[in-house]
């Protein structure tokens, strides 16, 4: 049991030391400018050329479109309806996206309709 607590301890103090190790490594390329920060130079900030480029699937991206576009009419049409307020062509349209969005949605084991 000795041993094992042994390796447990010699394991935890190895990870430690590895990771305050890559911690300076990572966090040795943002160092600030502090001798310009109190003597009152000018502080810039450094940003790379070009900006980072994501790729995402088109068929993601379009799903996402008719979400945010789901999410935002759905809350207009709450708010009207506490209102009292019957927008018809805005619920054709909720009902439009939703059918949409059912329609891609694919669950394991479930018939497609």
């Amino acid at each position: 049991m000795a041993k094992s607590w042994f390796a447990l301890l010699a394991f935890t103090v190895a990870s430690a030391l590895l990771g305050v190790q890559a911690m300076g490594q990572t966090s040795g390329l943002t160092q600030p400018d502090l001798k310009a920060a109190f003597v009152g130079g000018t502080l810039t900030c450094s940003q790379p050329s070009q900006p980072e480029k994501l790729p995402i699937p088109e068929s993601l991206a379009h799903r996402a479109l008719l979400k945010a576009r789901l999410a935002t009419i759905l809350r207009e049409s709450l708010y009207d309806d506490s209102k009292g307020i019957v927008n018809a062509a805005r619920e054709k349209e909720i009902k439009s996206l939703a059918s949409k969005l059912a329609g891609k949605l694919k669950v394991p084991g479930m018939p497609s309709q």
